[in-house]
């Protein structure tokens, strides 16, 4: 091949390539060409499915991008990005499928879209650290296997931060369920999660790699230090898992100051027009618990849709009949609602709306909070001016118009104080501690999520939950229109929940935390990727000269 035919890839690993091609015996297949690549991205793709809820078989996280892994390791980078494509847009497809309830056509094709952006991303950034990285030297390829590693954190990382966030696909959330192995989240979050796993499928592609390039006839196998980095990872996880048994003790000898919490699942759609009836039933379920003597009473996301305090100072009848009825019960109410902020002129309302929670005590207002993240798309867009042509589709699918809001709210009542996340909020582990190192030792999460009609959708939001509490070691209890409706303790364990898309009632007794105390990753936040990602960037700009230098050579 000739310089002037040779592609960036193959400059990049020419020399692995060859030493693959001297060492592969011929009746082995390859995974570079042929059918193999298809099958290798198909497998990756079937196993990320079922490792994300539901059905959520989180072992298979452990292995599931081990083939794609390979085909970056091995493939030419045309071969590889054909290779993410077909992975991506199947795994994507079918995880995200809920999207199509959204009112719009493109809402499922846009935001699988949106997603296969930071998808490719990954892959591309991955395949540029692994074939930038020297070839020579046994102990490099090693460290050619974590840059791998490194390059797809920064893009999991990327996803969680700006206007796009949307962490969906970062394969730590997977692992909801493995309490044991979590634990150590209070120390670095999610992402000490995310890299382990990480590091594990590049580690065991790595090693089944090497296995493949053998020549069969001669039985020879990788040599002890082949072996080294999947061994490293597994002490890890050992390691992991057993300080996380030893936190879990704790559990049961952790004492707390309880507060009884009622969570009202109304399950219904709030933008229908049978208002009154959706009131009614919010109602009812509140009574079936009052005979409990609840400390608070938490109503979901919407569940009062429309302006009620712009409409309540107009004495508007549904209004009226929310407020009358929560001064009757003298108890502490949350609810989600919409609140506008602006001047009313002939009936045209000018000003701002924002998506919020009100904390009500006896019928009297206490405080506010205005969601701070906002869902891109969906509840506002803020290139209006400069892309007419989205606000235009925004506005026939029937998104909203919302303010972000910009304080970290915390309420302080019956004897403990909280905070309250909007909608997908949960899913954010640096704006939730925010609220806890300003002193709240409750985490409530009101949400609406029952449009999707879909379990997976809502199971898929509940995961995210599961790490904040153990991240932070407060409680967390979830007040959603459709589910999920739960109770989660500190050590990220649900004590109760109801059945989804039911109309009941969830009381529980929570436990408080003591809000002097913080977890590491409650003081010191995103510290793993925010030391990850700058030397990561650092490393492919040194490499990247370096290729540049070496082809100026060549030439």
């Amino acid at each position: 091949m000739t310089s002037n035919q040779r592609t960036f890839s193959s400059d990049l690993s020419e020399e692995y390539q060859k030493q693959i091609s001297r060492s592969a015996s011929p009746s082995l297949p390859s995974i570079t060409s042929g059918p193999w690549w298809i099958l290798l991205s198909l497998l990756s793709a079937v196993m990320l499915i079922f490792t994300f809820p539901e059905p959520g078989l989180s072992a298979l996280a452990w292995i599931a991008l081990v083939p794609l892994f390979m085909i970056i390791i091995t493939a030419s980078f045309s071969r590889t990005l054909l290779a993410a494509i077909v992975t991506g847009v199947l795994f994507y497809v079918v995880y995200l499928f809920w999207m199509k309830e959204y009112k719009h056509p493109l809402a499922l094709s846009g935001g699988v879209f949106g997603v296969m952006v930071f998808w490719l991303g990954a892959v591309i950034i991955s395949f540029f650290m692994y074939h930038s990285v020297p070839a020579r030297g046994r102990a490099l390829r090693g460290v050619r296997l974590v840059a791998l590693v490194c390059g797809w954190f920064v893009i999991d990382y990327v996803k969680t931060i700006g206007y796009l966030a949307f962490p969906w696909g970062i394969i730590g959330y997977s692992q909801y369920k493995n309490l044991a192995l979590i634990q150590s989240a209070s120390i670095f979050g999610i992402w000490g999660i995310d890299a382990l796993i990480l590091l594990c499928n590049a580690s065991l592609a790595g090693l089944a790699v090497d296995i493949l390039s053998r020549r069969a006839g001669e039985g020879r196998l990788p040599g002890v230090r082949r072996f080294i980095l999947p061994v490293a990872v597994f002490f890890l996880v050992i390691a992991s898992m057993a300080w996380g048994l030893a936190k879990l003790s704790e559990e049961r000898r952790s004492t707390f100051t309880k507060k009884r919490i009622a969570m009202v699942q109304a399950n219904f759609d709030p933008w229908s027009p049978q208002l009154q009836e959706n009131i009614s039933r919010e109602i009812e379920l509140t009574l079936e618990s009052l005979s409990t003597n609840p400390d608070l009473i938490v109503w979901s996301e919407s569940s009062v849709p429309f302006p009620y305090e712009y409409y309540l100072s107009r004495e508007n009848p549904h209004a009226l009949r929310v407020h009358h009825f929560m001064a009757s019960t003298g108890k502490p109410f949350i609810f989600g609602t919409i609140e506008f902020d602006g001047t009313d002129e002939g009936g045209i309302r000018r000003g701002d709306y924002y998506n919020s929670a009100v904390y009500y005590n006896g019928g009297t207002l206490v405080g506010t909070y205005r969601k701070i993240h906002l869902v891109p798309f969906g509840e506002w867009f803020p290139y209006k001016r400069l892309f007419p042509f989205v606000v235009r589709i925004l506005d026939a699918a029937g998104a909203g118009d919302f303010t972000p809001g910009d304080q970290y709210t915390i309420f302080c009542d019956s004897g403990m104080r909280f905070n309250v996340l909007i909608c997908f909020e949960d899913v954010f582990g640096n704006l939730t501690r925010q609220f806890v190192k300003r002193g709240s030792q409750l985490l409530i999460n009101v949400t609406n999520d029952a449009w999707t009609g879909s379990a997976r959708a809502e199971i898929q939001h509940y995961a995210f939950s599961i790490f904040r509490t153990i991240e932070n070691r407060r409680s967390l209890v979830r007040a959603a229109n459709g589910g999920v409706t739960v109770c989660v303790n500190p050590y990220g364990r649900p004590t109760a929940q109801l059945a989804l898309f039911t109309s009941d009632v969830l009381v529980c007794d929570v436990d408080i935390a003591d809000g002097n105390e913080m977890t590491f990753y409650t003081r010191y936040g995103d510290l793993l990727p925010l030391i990850i990602v700058p030397l990561t960037l650092l490393a492919g700009l040194v490499l990247l000269i370096r290729m540049f230098i070496l082809r100026i050579g060549k030439n």
